[in-house]
């Protein structure tokens, strides 16, 4: 069985551990713990990119690392990570995954008390806590012994699965605790930061960073950890605090007076890799940078900062959008002033995948709400064209005769709605194992145009499945390759598939990749757009709305294609409605 992401993470960090309490070099520990940070977001399964040859498109992982990782993949047994991790006993990392119990902590109770079964470490450590043995170790105390057992109290509350956040839910979360906070009369403003703040498809903890008076930061922290939906406090100082709110998820706080807003929200922001590089930019120009400012190495003098923007300034760097900080080559561009302009929600005139109500015989689900809605909400939202793309007749079930009858009656339908918004009448087709669309070439002259996707056998090799997406792109009136990976996050894996292959093919064919903003999919995956884009590719942001409202959720789509460095020359939706028809029309 493949390694999943969540496997690949907690081996990099038993090896880090291990070379932790082992006293290897520590640049080889803080690779490793870097490399674990890089893969902990990811949305796309690295075993699948191992697969496609592509460890290198990830970064935070050195050429040691991908290495090893590359043999581990071939064969766990005898690996060098595996080596690495027989270094300490099995039951030290188990009680790692115990929220706040670092390796030191619990590599020291695993050894004073024996503790060498990982199957029962949380009970056996919680046996010894109750006996106030814990307590008694140098270093611990009453408290610390209180919050080892609070934390496996924690994940065992988790069912031993701690899940990062689907982006939606890590906002609304956000959302909720900004309202409570800004009711404090205190607080002049409360921003996200973090993961969060880089619009990340999945989060483990909420950042939020405060602003107030100086005086007012004590007072701030005692009415965040108030909070009404916290299940517990978990720490409250002078300018921080942090709460464990119900769902077992974590919120984190830090207050800082609007001088310093600038400097704290960067240092919180960025990814490890971000900062580590732009601190050595700083570092040669005679600065350390930190979240309270940028300190003249010589002189002493510290540098406050209310904006980001200065704060990048300052150090001869053009400022970098939150969703680009993740450690790549965005430091290089940003000191050439060659960052790219990414798109903005506002960019958008249009869409190609939404699902009204019209009864089209499917045997997928329809939409919720009739082309006529469907057309006022894309005029609410300023739009000039939609496409309207229900599932296809079941294609099993009817005849030739009959999807065909039905294609044109929708084409009658869509044309007798009297909107300012061009009208498409387009379809979302099944693509079939075999590569053929679920329609009959007889209703293929009632469509504008088509999208085209995986709803089926998603666990093809990657050679059938490129020839199956290859063949399907070759149909007429085929414009979007819908949900190009087919996943569902933490529900369903990717595809495998030669995305070198089919990304020259659509290219060739003026067949443009969809970005779909369900939450469930965000798809394609950030890594596969910036690909992509390096190919020419064009792309689509679709909201593959099954409702009217499902419209105003675009902005997920949009987080993730400038995550991808997209810009707005590179999104299809931009374009004008005449230069669409034209594009449609090819």
């Amino acid at each position: 069985m493949q390694p999943s992401n969540k496997d690949i993470v907690f081996v990099l960090k038993a090896v880090a551990a291990a070379y932790l309490l082992t006293g290897e070099n520590r640049f080889k520990i803080i690779a490793y713990q870097k490399a674990a940070d890089a893969i902990e977001p990811l949305t796309q399964e690295l075993y699948d990119i191992w697969q496609n040859d592509q460890l290198d498109m990830i970064q935070g992982l050195g050429p040691s690392i991908r290495q090893h990782l590359d043999e581990y993949f071939r064969q766990q047994s005898g690996s060098y990570l595996e080596k690495q991790m027989k270094r300490l006993p099995a039951s030290v990392y188990e009680l790692m995954k115990a929220p706040g119990i670092g390796p030191k902590k619990a590599f020291r109770i695993v050894k004073e008390f024996k503790l060498n079964n990982p199957e029962t470490i949380f009970e056996d450590v919680k046996k010894v806590a109750q006996e106030g043995k814990i307590a008694k170790l140098e270093g611990f105390g009453e408290k610390s012994q209180a919050d080892i057992v609070k934390a496996i109290g924690l994940y065992e509350e988790r069912g031993h699965d701690e899940e990062r956040m689907t982006l939606p839910v890590a906002m609304k979360l956000a959302e909720d605790v900004t309202d409570y906070l800004l009711q404090n009369s205190k607080i002049c403003r409360v921003e996200p930061m973090g993961s969060l703040r880089r619009h990340a498809p999945t989060i483990g903890d909420v950042d939020l960073l405060a602003v107030c008076a100086e005086e007012d930061a004590k007072e701030v922290v005692s009415y965040f950890v108030q909070y009404p939906h916290a299940i517990s406090n978990e720490g409250e100082g002078e300018s921080k605090g942090s709460i464990m709110a119900s769902g077992g998820r974590r919120v984190d706080l830090r207050v800082v007076p609007e001088e310093q807003y600038g400097s704290m929200i960067q240092y919180f922001t960025g990814n490890k890799a971000h900062n580590i590089k732009l601190r050595e930019v700083g570092l040669k120009k005679g600065y350390s940078l930190n979240e309270f400012g940028i300190k003249n190495v010589k002189t002493g003098e510290v540098q406050s900062f209310d904006t980001e923007e200065a704060f990048y300034n300052f150090v001869g760097l053009q400022w970098v959008p939150p969703e680009l900080r993740e450690g790549g080559d965005e430091i290089k561009r940003a000191q050439a002033k060659k960052l790219p302009n990414l798109i903005q929600e506002e960019d958008i005139r249009g869409e190609f995948h939404v699902h009204s109500d019209f009864d089209i015989t499917t045997s997928h689900d329809i939409g919720a709400d009739s082309i006529d809605i469907m057309a006022k909400k894309a005029q609410e939202r300023g739009y000039e064209y939609l496409a309207l793309s229900e599932h296809n007749p079941a294609f099993s079930k009817l005849s030739e005769d009959a999807i065909t009858k039905i294609i044109e009656s929708k084409k009658e339908a869509v044309s007798k709605v009297s909107s300012p918004v061009h009208l498409f009448n387009s379809l979302e087709i099944d693509i079939q194992p075999d590569g053929t669309l679920a329609l009959p070439d007889s209703a293929f002259k009632h469509l504008d145009m088509c999208v085209v996707s995986i709803h089926s056998s998603f666990r093809m090799s990657k050679a059938d499945m490129t020839k199956r997406i290859l063949k399907a792109l070759t149909y007429p009136k085929v414009k979007i390759l819908g949900h190009p990976t087919g996943r569902l996050l933490g529900k369903r894996e990717e595809i495998e598939a030669d995305w070198d292959q089919i990304f020259n093919f659509a290219k060739k064919k003026d067949i443009a990749l969809e970005i779909n903003s369900a939450t469930e999919r965000l798809d394609l995956p950030e890594n596969l757009i910036r690909r992509a884009l390096q190919k020419g590719n064009k792309l689509v942001i679709s909201t593959d709305a099954h409702a009217a409202s499902h419209m105003d959720g675009i902005h997920y789509g949009l987080f993730t294609a400038r995550r991808g460095w997209a810009q707005k020359s590179d999104i299809m939706n931009t374009r004008p409605l005449a230069e669409i028809k034209k594009w449609i029309e090819t």
